[in-house]
């Protein structure tokens, strides 16, 4: 899931299920299909994808021999199985620094070391700035619920050229950068926002596209340290871009109608910073297995099912929307929804399910809803666009999803390099596994 999501999701906590319920279609009987999708098959994907990263650099990141190995893996058990694959290579400009620094000059000298006290946020502008740090609409104390740099009134008198130092939480970070931007700031620091553990130390982000200039992630410390007292920071950054070509992987069921195609799908890379077992290889080995199991218990649907593993999520949802951006009409039409797996075996679970969405998107909220309060677990609902669905979303197919949490507590190695195995919680994995079985089986086989 990109690093935008924390801020996203917690800002689109609905809490309640939907007031107007839509229909949903006729149950079917999922009992034999959720037993065959056992929790040990999926902690075995699992384990494979932690091997394939720690032969790789530790990482599964698209554009890198990991990822490739991981395409591999899958595409080995699903023609295993009987399935007939397809590779979909797109390719696209991922950005990343060459250099950066950070120095301190008021009220003392200090250097700050890259990766450890400060990084770049991806598709962060280049250049070299001195100047004064501007604390704006910080939130240090309390809960720290901030909406900082949000709204263009809270750089209301902001010195043009300083250095604004804006608080992680609410919005994306890209609204944040805009309004700093458009205040004449020469840089932009956001600080993390400190109201859990797993909101404290440094962290990794993305902008979403190019800004004008520089920004910097730091902790929760350091920012609260500038905003104490008159600081004035050097900072420089160097950029790249690289071209990065790489693939989806695509399977469909050998029978069903596929002018009514089921997609569940989930993304398969990870972050460079680790080996992305929670976000996602816990979304991909349970598409994976369910496509395992639909082949093996001779699962005939009536609808066409695709079993979707997306690349270059991470970087910007560039599989999924690679593989929007080909569909026609007829084939936009096609799809008949998407079920998004991304995050579904947190450590400290909190149990989501998607909201909102294209016409018909309630149904499939409708059915993940009612089967997990049946199995005893009540799901908050969200709302975020920082995962695949958001390219369904665009192209106004209805979609749902499953999400067990980030760094709202839920899960404190996301996006880091401790996001292992040993981190799963193996009850929550098992029963997202069970919904998004009953759910596929639902869809795969309603009439219309």
């Amino acid at each position: 899931m990109t690093a935008a999501v924390a801020v996203v999701v917690i800002a689109g906590v609905v809490g309640v299920i939907l007031a107007t319920r839509p229909a949903a279609p006729p149950p079917v009987d999922s009992e034999r299909l959720r037993a065959a999708v056992t929790i040990e098959a999926v902690t075995a994907h699992l384990d494979a994808l932690q091997r394939v990263a720690e032969a790789h650099d530790g990482n599964r990141a698209a554009g890198t021999a990991g990822y490739a190995a991981s395409v591999d893996y899958v595409e080995a058990r699903l023609t295993r199985a009987g399935y007939q694959t397809r590779r979909q290579q797109f390719s696209y400009d991922r950005p990343d620094y060459t250099k950066a620094t950070l120095q301190r000059t008021v009220p003392t000298r200090t250097d700050y070391t890259v990766t450890r006290d400060h990084r770049p946020l991806a598709y962060s502008g280049a250049g070299s700035v001195t100047a004064p740090v501007t604390a704006v609409d910080l939130a240090l104390g309390g809960d720290r619920a901030t909406t900082s740099g949000c709204e263009a009134s809270d750089f209301a008198g902001f010195a043009r050229g300083n250095i604004a130092l804006v608080q992680r939480g609410t919005c994306p970070f890209s609204a944040k950068v805009d309004n700093a931007a458009a205040a004449g700031a020469g840089a932009v620091v956001v600080m993390n926002q400190g109201n859990d553990p797993g909101r404290m130390g440094l962290f990794a982000g993305t902008l979403g596209r190019q800004a004008g200039v520089p920004v910097l992630a730091t902790t929760f410390e350091l920012g609260a340290e500038w905003a104490a007292v008159p600081t004035t920071l050097i900072l420089a950054v160097e950029s790249t871009v690289a071209r990065v070509t790489t693939e989806n992987l695509l399977a469909d069921t050998p029978t069903g109608t596929a002018g009514r195609t089921v997609v569940v799908g989930a993304h398969l890379d990870s972050v460079a910073e680790g080996p992305g077992i929670n976000d996602n290889g816990s979304g991909v080995a349970v598409v994976l297995e369910l496509a395992l199991q639909f082949a093996d218990l001779g699962v005939q649907p009536h609808n066409r099912v695709r079993f979707a593993f997306w690349g270059a999520e991470e970087d910007g949802l560039y599989g999924s929307e690679h593989y929007v951006s080909e569909l026609d009409d007829t084939g936009r039409r096609e799809n008949a929804l998407y079920l998004n797996l991304d995050m579904v075996g947190s450590p400290n679970p909190k149990p989501a399910v998607y909201a909102g969405g294209a016409p018909g998107s309630g149904a499939l909220q409708t059915v993940l809803t009612d089967f997990l309060t049946s199995q005893g677990t009540t799901p908050r609902t969200v709302t975020f666009r920082a995962s695949d669905h958001a390219s369904f979303l665009d192209a106004g197919i209805p979609t749902g999803g499953l999400f067990t949490g980030a760094e709202d507590g839920a899960d404190p190695c996301y996006h880091l390099a401790c996001d292992r195995l040993e981190t799963i919680d193996r009850d929550i994995l098992g029963t997202m596994a069970d919904a998004a079985a009953h759910a596929t089986l639902t869809f795969a086989q309603s009439p219309g």
